[in-house]
């Protein structure tokens, strides 16, 4: 789907690039493990060489990283909550926009291969959150994004997977906290006055288990305005003001018909199939400075096809 807005557009692909990247685990091919001494002690030089290594293999991305590139190896391990395996989430960081995640599980003895996250712009944490209702852990990767491409914006995205029996599935995406700032001649073009702008979105998360688990977030968004008349260089924070702010609460809820957190279901009426929304676009803090997407929401079908549409296309 195209933007109206450049902005929204980067915001779009940063949300929305967790849900095509590569989620698979090798099974069919042994894999080199890695041993409890490594994942005790990544730290060393030859435990980080090693297990970046193995990692690089294991996913398939020997020839895309140069080991000589390497800036840090992070493990988090944490525990399966039906069978009490230790999991552990191993990071590659080769610089901005290059950082490998790879799931490890122990079988006792040795870590073995289980999946690729995928590759991430940078990771800020890794936790491990047991849901009751699912009998596992959903694995939730807190990752950092910033760039300057249509806006100066940095963006922590919570991305969360669970593990099928066969591989890591991506079950949630949505942001966790938001900054972004941008001149109006950038998108309005020249003959408009020097105006900067600011969205920014903080977060309160919780995770409630049972037999019915969700994950409820409650974004306290605002949108701020600087005298700054300067069309190149970001403002100081104390230039900008506020003009205008909201509280938007919402709770994604697990379930089992899509193998995912999702927002509610509705049906299609072009095919008259049902569809589990992911997103409401509307709950996005760009909409408080005058950005209006044509469509209303983000949704998966049967066939795990991602749409954007209106709301006046489903039948709720």
């Amino acid at each position: 789907m195209k933007r109206k807005k450049l902005v929204l557009l980067v915001s779009a692909i940063v949300l929305f690039g967790g849900y095509s990247a590569g989620i698979y685990a090798n099974m069919t091919q042994p894999q080199e493990a890695l041993t409890q001494k490594q994942i005790d002690n990544p730290n060393t030089e030859k435990n980080q060489t090693e297990i970046a290594k193995s990692v690089l293999e294991s996913t398939g991305r020997s020839q895309q990283y140069d080991l000589n590139d390497l800036e840090n190896v992070t493990v988090y391990v944490g525990s399966e909550a039906t069978n009490s395996e230790d999991n552990a989430v191993v990071t590659l960081n080769f610089g901005p926009k290059n950082t490998v995640v790879a799931v490890y599980r122990s079988d006792g003895s040795v870590y073995e291969f289980a999946g690729d996250l995928g590759d991430f712009y940078g990771v800020q944490n890794v936790t491990f959150v047991p849901v009751e209702g699912l009998g596992k852990d959903v694995v939730i990767v807190q990752e950092r994004v910033n760039q300057s491409l249509g806006s100066f914006e940095e963006t922590d995205v919570i991305k969360g997977y669970v593990y099928d029996g066969e591989a890591y599935q991506s079950v949630l995406n949505t942001p966790q906290k938001i900054q972004s700032s941008w001149n109006d001649i950038w998108n309005k073009g020249l003959d408009n006055p020097s105006l900067w702008r600011r969205v920014t979105e903080e977060t309160e998360s919780k995770w409630v288990g049972g037999e019915d688990p969700y994950f409820q977030v409650t974004r306290y968004q605002t949108y701020l305005e600087s005298d700054n008349k300067d069309e190149k260089i970001e403002p100081e924070d104390d230039t900008f003001q506020q003009k205008d702010e909201r509280v938007v609460v919402e709770q994604f809820y697990w379930s089992q018909e899509w193998q995912r957190f999702i927002l509610k279901e509705a049906i299609e009426k072009e095919t008259g199939e049902k569809v589990a929304i992911v997103e409401n676009l509307k709950a996005s803090a760009y909409q408080l400075a005058g950005f209006e997407d044509t469509e209303d929401y983000r949704i998966v079908r049967k066939d795990d096809s991602f749409d954007y549409v209106r709301k006046d296309e489903l039948q709720f």
